[in-house]
């Protein structure tokens, strides 16, 4: 039986980081599915086909840069047999989420930083085996996972994401540790400012302009001299970069809003396409609000036509709307946006785009929890102070409880597994609605779709 290392963690400041990242995430997560393309150029597009946001090493080898327009590299796609897949965001937040899963199996100080890395804290780890226990979790991780990984080790997170930069480029284990003074030494020497973690091309060039050219002398700096020169956040990498942790690890992330917006695969001009995709946007907008366990006080919708195109007519609106009390009900959020789309939408113009932006969010205090052995859920509180006005307290909790089990069947079972009638129904598997983003490379939904199942004959 595999036995797990999991420390015990002292309460206080880390005094050691790892930071893991994800090698080429989306064309890896292609991989695992695939392997026939393994050691072949792939490259991964942007909604609707349009620029190049993911490329193997293979395809970084053909001079392939990130974030190109596909429709200009075509060509040499063609002549080297370029492997193109479309966005399968499904598939790589499905996997993102196995992936950082399975570092608690390491350590319970866990910070997802991203969709592909996490900064790991590592207090209670024997400093003198740390590289060793490294190379196994990132073994294990590929094993459970088949995601490759890379990871930097150093005393403070900023040290922690250069190490991982030297990990993933220049060693061939995939692990690198930034512990030793003069290591760090040698590595801040040959940093360029704008290679820092946290520092701007337009911060870099204030630190020239006061004799500052590289992390080295970042480091050798006056904190205070800095703060002056660039911001708070400036002495904070000065102290990051002597070893001295400023940064903590936040292990849970409350976003102030939550955005959702695409744009269509078609233009759409009738009111009923805008009312599916806007129903789709705030479907999946709630799923992030209940997420973070929170309510929002008000809902922004917008919609635009597309600005490049000069011959045709322009417009575009927005129009916000304010709750009597915080909410997370999908429902009742898809009905206050349409009341906002109804008042902002008008006839005779081709639409690009429509999004939706929840505002004004707060936090719950106690988390809903699937009860198993009783009765259907627990009890639930909320930190905001609701209407004296109020007497459906009662439809109010009934309607929560839908909400957490139309969660759990669609995380259990797969995305939209349930859904509602106002985002429409997909009449062919073949036509889309026009809404929809262009995805003519898209792979399967392998994880999260039981009608696409990898069968391995």
């Amino acid at each position: 039986m595999l036995q797990l290392f999991i420390p015990f963690t002292k309460k206080g400041k880390q005094t050691l980081y790892a930071l893991v990242d994800c090698n080429n995430f989306y064309v890896s997560c292609e991989r695992v599915f695939n392997p026939s393309i393994n050691d072949k150029p792939v490259v991964v597009l942007s909604n609707n086909d349009g620029c190049i946001i993911a490329r193997s090493n293979e395809a970084k080898a053909l001079g392939i840069p990130m974030g190109a327009p596909l429709h200009l590299w075509k060509d040499l796609i063609k002549q080297n047999r370029v492997i193109v897949y479309s966005s399968n965001y499904t598939l790589y937040g499905d996997m993102s989420s196995r992936v950082m899963n399975s570092f608690y199996h390491f350590t319970p100080d866990v910070e997802v930083y991203s969709i592909d890395e996490a900064f790991l804290g590592l207090n209670g780890f024997n400093k003198s085996n740390i590289y060793q226990k490294m190379i196994f979790m990132k073994k294990k991780i590929y094993q459970w996972t088949g995601i490759p990984v890379s990871v930097g080790i150093g005393p403070t997170k900023t040290l922690a994401k250069l190490a991982n930069r030297i990990a993933k480029k220049y060693v061939n284990e995939g692990v690198y540790n930034l512990q030793d003074t003069n290591q760090v030494t040698q590595v801040l020497n040959d940093l360029e400012l704008e290679k820092i973690w946290g520092i701007s091309k337009g911060w870099a060039n204030r630190l020239k302009k006061i004799g500052i050219n590289n992390a080295l002398q970042l480091q050798k700096a006056n904190p205070n001299h800095i703060k002056q020169h660039i911001s708070v956040v400036g002495k904070r990498i000065v102290y990051e970069l002597r070893g001295i942790s400023a940064l903590d690890l936040e292990q849970v992330h409350s976003k102030k809003s939550i955005t959702v917006s695409r744009s269509f695969g078609e233009m759409v001009t009738d009111l009923k396409s805008l009312k599916e995709a806007l129903s789709n946007h705030i479907f999946r907008a709630a799923e992030k609000l209940r997420l973070q366990r929170g309510l929002c006080g008000s809902l922004c919708v917008f919609i635009n036509t597309n600005k490049f195109k000069k011959t045709e007519s322009q417009y575009s609106n927005s129009g916000v709307i304010n709750f009597d009390e915080p909410i997370n009900n999908t429902p009742d959020l898809i009905q206050g946006g349409f009341r906002i789309l109804e008042k902002i939408y008008r006839l005779g113009f081709s639409y690009k785009k429509i999004g939706v932006t929840l505002l004004d969010l707060k936090i719950k205090t106690v988390e809903i929890n699937l009860d198993k052995t009783s009765s259907f859920y627990k009890s639930e509180d909320y930190t905001v102070q609701g209407s004296l006005f109020n007497k459906n307290k009662k439809d109010n909790i009934l309607s929560n409880k839908r909400m957490i089990m139309l969660d759990y069947i669609n995380n259990k079972m797969g995305s939209k597994t349930l859904f509602y009638g106002s985002q429409g129904l997909l009449k062919s598997k073949i036509k889309k609605n026009k809404w929809n983003m262009k995805s003519h490379f898209k792979s399967k939904s392998y994880t999260t779709n039981w009608d696409q199942l990898l069968i391995v004959k």
